[in-house]
């Protein structure tokens, strides 16, 4: 404790009395060197080495270690070498004639050094990031486990979540039209996870192939997708906690509802309200935040004109992979839209989206309310 007040006066009488370091030295009774010391560092910065410590039997082998550690990384975790295995290697196949104490302590700083790092995120305005979420919620007295959709601006921390019975590509596409009504705009571009509703593959360069009703959605609204690495959340953390955040309040206790209606209206007026809410480290309120954000998001396009549906539009996209809740809008005759993909109930509002220029557009369904489980492909 003592050094450590030595060191606040030293540094206030130099640094901001404008003390010379030889008259502190003098005053305090300490050497100069140590005044310098002090004056460089805040603490104490205790023992520094100058150069890494001789190994003089284990650096011979340092890259032998490097080698297997790098081949571990594209192992199974449960089946990588431990501590132990390495230097049973090292002395059986390689003749170490060292201990296991210092091939330990090098494997340790060995690991730490491939650790994955984070560091803390800067989000600009106008981005989003697009997810679903699953809880249980009862509707006209019949228990559901819903699907809801998710979108949020990292910006500002602004969220919008709709409820549907099922993650269909049909809820995807709703979602979003509903989304960009709410916030009053298209961001500039959406953080997605590779979901079969919207990726049909992922090329060996990385490339993701969009399913063909998601590639029609992108292209009215003219929205940069972006999309990160399988299997890792974290590439799109936002989203991922408003996920959790709006089941545990928006859905809790479990909600009752007498439609599906309802149930949104009740989840968009709780969006709403959120906006009032000042997160930790910020000083504005996310509602304040999300002004930054729509004065970059683009305008909302002008509706469609009406087209015809080209016969391509009815081959059956080979992106479903996922059994009938991602398979792509079809209609070989033109029938109805609400035969197209299932056996629908007649409380099944459907609309016909099309998009693109006259002559040269793309078509995708979106349904209003979905009130019932949809499981069984309907026969065309």
């Amino acid at each position: 404790m003592k050094q450590l007040e030595l060191y606040g006066r030293v540094r206030y009488a130099v640094i901001n009395q404008g003390m010379s370091r030889r008259k502190a030295a003098r005053m305090f009774g300490i050497d100069r060197r140590t005044v310098d010391k002090m004056v460089a560092f805040p603490e104490p910065p205790g023992y520094r080495r100058k150069k890494a410590p001789a190994r003089p039997k284990l650096d011979p082998y340092t890259g032998i270690i490097d080698q297997i550690l790098e081949d571990d990384t594209k192992r199974l975790k449960k089946q990588r070498h431990t501590s132990k295995r390495i230097f049973e290697r090292l002395r059986d196949e390689y003749g170490f004639a060292g201990g296991i104490t210092i091939v330990k302590d090098y494997i340790f700083t060995a690991r730490q050094r491939q650790r994955e790092m984070f560091v803390p995120l800067s989000h600009p305005a106008g981005h989003a990031q697009a997810d679903f979420g699953e809880a249980d919620v009862i509707i006209a007295g019949i228990q559901y486990r819903a699907h809801y959709f998710v979108l949020t601006l990292p910006h500002s921390d602004a969220c919008f979540v709709a409820a549907y019975p099922a993650a269909t590509t049909e809820a995807w596409l709703d979602g979003h039209n509903k989304a960009f009504t709410f916030f009053g705009g298209v961001p500039l571009s959406i953080l997605y996870d590779n979901d079969k509703c919207l990726v049909a593959r992922i090329l060996p360069d990385g490339t993701r192939q969009r399913t063909r009703a998601f590639s029609g959605l992108q292209s009215h609204y003219l929205f940069e997708d972006r999309y990160g690495r399988p299997g890792k959340g974290n590439d799109k953390g936002n989203v991922e906690g408003i996920v959790g955040f709006a089941r545990r309040n928006f859905m809790v206790p479990l909600p009752r509802f007498a439609s599906w209606d309802a149930f949104n209206a009740h989840l968009e007026e709780q969006c709403r309200k959120r906006q009032r809410d000042v997160l930790r480290g910020h000083r504005e309120s996310i509602g304040e935040r999300l002004v930054r954000d729509q004065e970059v998001l683009a305008d909302l396009p002008p509706a469609s004109p009406p087209a015809i549906v080209r016969p391509s539009i009815a081959r059956r996209s080979s992106s479903s992979s996922r059994g009938p809740q991602c398979r792509q809008p079809h209609s070989p005759l033109l029938k109805s839209v609400s035969q197209l993909l299932y056996r629908v109930t007649p409380h099944l509002k459907s609309t016909l989206a099309t998009v693109g220029a006259p002559g040269e557009c793309r078509a995708f369904m979106t349904h209003n309310v979905l009130h019932r489980p949809l499981r069984h492909p309907c026969p065309l």
